[in-house]
């Protein structure tokens, strides 16, 4: 017998309170600077002729990064979202340098205002009381939301 795995996704319109939505904000800017770090890191390894970093890697390097006292201030966000733009930065190199993809280029930097977004991948950390529509995101607390839809 075949076993199926059926994968899920939702999206919710979030409705948080005022000190949620700095901190939403300053947590899609921590993503915005991750990979944009990480895009100057691998792109300054391809023009001086040494192979890009993997997602392990670059994941090594955000561990350091948020020890130090420059860039302390990424521990304020979940490490699962940082994470999470460093497999779509893994993934947008996998794609330029794949020869079935007809379209092929690096990935560009990102600009504050356009694609601004992050990911909770983890659904052990976000809990759900569909009674009262509210969810739970790690750091943010539990907020209100309205028209949920799976994708």
């Amino acid at each position: 017998m075949k076993t199926v795995v059926i994968r899920k996704g939702f999206k919710f319109r979030l409705e948080p309170n005022e000190a949620q939505r700095k901190m939403l904000t300053r947590f899609v800017g921590h993503a915005r600077f991750v990979w944009n770090k990480a895009l100057d890191l691998n792109l300054w390894r391809l023009k001086n002729g040494y192979p890009i970093m993997r997602y392990a890697e670059l994941c090594h390097w955000l561990t350091i990064w948020k020890q130090s006292d420059e860039y302390g201030f990424l521990k304020e966000s979940p490490s699962q979202v940082l994470q999470q733009k460093l497999k779509d930065l893994d993934g947008a190199f996998r794609d330029a340098f794949d020869k079935n993809q007809p379209l092929k280029r690096l990935p560009s930097a990102r600009k504050k205002g356009k694609h601004d977004s992050i990911r909770f991948p983890e659904p052990k950390q976000i809990k759900l009381e569909q009674k009262n529509n509210r969810i739970f995101l790690p750091k943010l607390g539990w907020m209100h939301y309205r028209n949920s839809r799976e994708v």
